[in-house]
């Protein structure tokens, strides 16, 4: 791996952003004071499986104004996976748009014991363990647990944590696929941790949170007033119906279910509610975060036999969604095209190209159906939105 990092790329779902992201960005600006920082940002949906709670744009800009150079659209079709492919998807792409160093908090491990981890699970050993464990019966899951504790029980344990996980998959797919690019690991804050789930949790049900900075605080307790934000009840009402409506074999058709659980799933879709629903669905092997991307996937999916967030393409493009005036001219250093129109790159793109952009689409267009306010609810906000530039 690259020693240097001139170009610092960072994954992110910013849901919103509140201080701790803040606080890493500072420490990524202060150890590489002369590095560009450029991020990925889930859009419309991230990868719980529901909207964001406010528009990309609106993230993205606040991500800029607390040091990001510049955000970009983390693709809807990557955004929805399981955390292994997320980690994947986003490794490639950040890879694609000629970083070298990738910037990601962990909760304990180090740069060292990631690359030991990620080295031993892309061993011959670690995948004929792992596919015995599977044979025997155990949930993936169980079974890449185990096969990490034959190497080192400690590193299986911290391994269960989200932010060590996510960190370590970004570190095996650099080395299974041999890219020339650095990690660069932000020891998380657990003493005095910052959750986004507690931040939209108090903004849902006080409409303002003290996790924000004050100026971000400021506006978005201006957005929750309004009603410019994703009513979660407004989305989970057309996941229900669009549950209900469609018939088995539909679902069967569309490839996103598995070993018979389209049967479950029509069946508890007759539930009162999607919550309802997704609690009798549930199981060891199918896990409600499991679940809700299945929801996401399945009413974003466009009429056709395979969904395409079975098997999405190559990054071909990085669609700006915020930037930093002063660091305009990264854009043409960038190898990947970028797209500020998105008119112009519709009628451009290569037509698989065109698809996963008309994905991002769809899912902005779901999240301003399920606005609260009735005057949010436009379609097709992408073709009227211009990327912010921050000055």
């Amino acid at each position: 791996m690259s020693t240097t990092s001139p170009l610092i790329g960072i994954t992110a779902e910013w849901n919103p952003f509140h201080a701790g992201h803040s606080a890493m960005i500072d420490i990524i600006k202060k150890a590489y004071p002369q590095a560009s920082l450029i991020a990925i940002m889930s859009g419309a949906f991230v990868q719980r499986g529901e909207p964001a709670l406010f528009d990309k744009w609106t993230r993205a800009g606040w991500a800029v104004r607390s040091g990001v150079d510049a955000v970009f659209e983390f693709p809807a079709l990557y955004a929805l996976q399981s955390a292994d492919r997320f980690s994947c998807h986003a490794a490639s792409m950040l890879h694609a748009m000629g970083v070298n160093m990738i910037a990601f908090g962990a909760e304990s491990l180090t740069k060292d014991e990631l690359i030991s981890a990620a080295s031993w699970a892309i061993s011959e050993d670690y995948e004929h363990l792992l596919h015995e464990r599977i044979a025997d019966g155990l949930s993936y899951g169980e079974a890449a647990h185990e096969a990490m504790a034959a190497a080192s029980p400690y590193l299986a344990d911290e391994l269960t944590k989200p932010n060590n996980l996510l960190g370590f998959r970004y570190t095996e797919t650099i080395l299974r696929k041999h890219y020339d690019m650095d990690i660069l690991v932000i020891p998380r804050d657990m003493e005095h941790p910052v959750s986004a789930t507690s931040a939209r949790r108090e903004l849902l049900s006080q409409k303002r949170t003290a996790f924000l900075s004050p100026s971000d605080a400021k506006q978005a307790a201006k957005l929750m007033e309004e009603g410019h934000y994703t009513d979660p009840a407004r989305y989970e009402d057309c996941c229900h119906l669009l549950s209900r409506l469609m018939p088995r074999e539909a679902l069967q058709a569309i490839g996103l279910f598995k070993e018979g659980l389209e049967y479950k799933w029509a069946k508890e879709s007759q539930r009162i509610s999607y919550e309802e629903m997704l609690s009798a669905t549930k199981s060891k092997r199918y896990l409600r975060s499991s679940l809700k991307r299945l929801g996401a996937e399945l009413l974003l999916s466009p009429a056709a036999l395979s969904s395409p967030f079975l098997a999405p393409p190559d990054p071909s493009y990085a669609r700006l969604l915020a930037l930093k005036r002063e660091k305009s001219t990264l854009l043409r250093d960038l190898p990947l095209p970028i797209i500020t129109s998105t008119a112009k790159a519709m009628k451009t793109l290569p037509k698989e190209a065109a698809a996963m952009l008309e994905m991002d689409i769809r899912a902005s267009d779901v999240q301003s159906f399920c606005q609260k306010e009735k005057r949010y609810r436009k379609g097709k906000m992408d073709f009227y939105t211009s990327p912010v530039i921050v000055d």
